[in-house]
């Protein structure tokens, strides 16, 4: 089959890699440039592994711990997550694509759909229709694509992310959040270090991301060397996924994680479950359902979390901070949030306090 994506960022060419290594004519289209502008911090989970992907070239700093504060209350976790750069990362990705097969168009935009042919302009200005088999939307939170096949209709809700690379002296294998309403009050502000030295410093908010960014570099004196910004969306549960001969991935679909904003492995997941379905003729909404229902939790806890007051995240990190409860946030990554909100209501049932923001 000859497929088009549309989108080379991580998860279009993920895509295009394992599409192209099954015998797949892929086109990939670009608009810009692979791997920039930066709109991401990098950071992974130790889920990651599962890709069996060399990391030697994007790897940019482990981490063994994580520092969750609350206006009050500080809690350290043992956990294993990666730092990489976005650029190596992107760029590493789409060498794989290549080397399978796939073509990769750069400075080529997507322009409208005509029916069953997809329009294309290069940096010439020169216009190009193609014909394509399947179309993957891999082109961001805001996909032409996708609005070009009717996939969006008002229910898109999305945040704005802002970091800085800094320079200060950091504890290099341990990384921090912050929660609460005199940080951010719409999600969780972030200093992720690269090294000792440096470090990426951000946040995530719905409305005035940009104050309140300004207000955590005061805070903390911190002086830029680098802005990075883009949007991110929240997940939708209703949000469809294919329609016609195109199918949503990656930022396009709304499938990241709703608590951390974290994209690239739910999108990845998404992009072998693809592939698989047009490899084997299956049906896309169906083999996503169990992917599917862990962002449908994400999502659940994220509207939750909305509601709490700085006491509401003063009690929680003290309950989780418990060594109960440690050792069971230490076992799980947070991909798969189920496990650890069963085991920890088990062993903590006054977590059930939280419960109530579930109505």
């Amino acid at each position: 089959m000859n497929i088009t994506i549309i989108g080379a960022g991580p998860i279009g060419c993920y895509a295009g890699y394992l599409l192209a290594k099954s015998g797949h004519q892929v086109e990939i289209y670009e608009k810009g440039e692979i791997g920039r502008p930066i709109q991401c911090t990098g950071l992974l989970t130790a889920d990651f592994d599962q890709f069996e992907i060399d990391k030697s070239s994007f790897l940019v700093n482990t981490f063994d711990q994580i520092e969750i504060n609350s206006p009050q209350n500080q809690l350290v976790l043992k956990q294993k997550e990666y730092l990489i750069c976005r650029d190596k990362f992107d760029n590493h990705l789409a060498k794989m694509a290549l080397t399978a097969g796939a073509k990769i168009f750069l400075h080529h935009t997507f322009l409208r759909k005509e029916g069953q042919k997809l329009i294309i302009k290069n940096s010439l200005g020169e216009e190009k229709e193609i014909i394509p088999g399947a179309v993957i939307a891999a082109d961001g939170p805001l996909s032409p694509t996708a609005k070009a096949y009717g996939f969006y209709h008002g229910q898109r809700e999305n945040y704005v992310g802002i970091q800085a690379i800094v320079k200060g002296n950091f504890e290099a294998k341990k990384y921090q959040t912050f929660f609460g309403s005199q940080v951010c009050p719409d999600l969780f502000a972030w200093i992720v270090p690269e090294s000792e030295e440096r470090a990426r410093v951000g946040l995530a908010a719905k409305k005035k991301a940009k104050e309140q960014f300004d207000q955590l570099m005061k805070k903390n004196g911190f002086a830029a060397e680098e802005i990075q910004a883009g949007t991110i969306p929240l997940y939708h549960p209703d949000q469809k996924l294919s329609s016609e001969n195109c199918y949503l991935l990656g930022d396009a679909s709304g499938f990241v994680k709703a608590t951390t904003l974290g994209g690239i492995i739910p999108g990845m997941k998404q992009a072998e479950i693809l592939a698989h379905c047009l490899n084997k003729d299956k049906d896309y909404d169906q083999e996503i359902k169990v992917l599917k229902k862990k962002m449908d939790l994400h999502l659940r806890i994220r509207t939750t979390m909305d509601k709490f007051s700085d006491g509401d995240w003063d009690k929680l990190v003290s309950l989780i901070g418990q060594e109960k409860i440690k050792m069971i946030l230490e076992k799980h990554t947070r991909e798969n949030p189920q496990p650890i909100l069963l085991k920890a209501l088990w062993k903590e049932p006054r977590l059930i306090y939280f419960m109530k923001f579930l109505r």
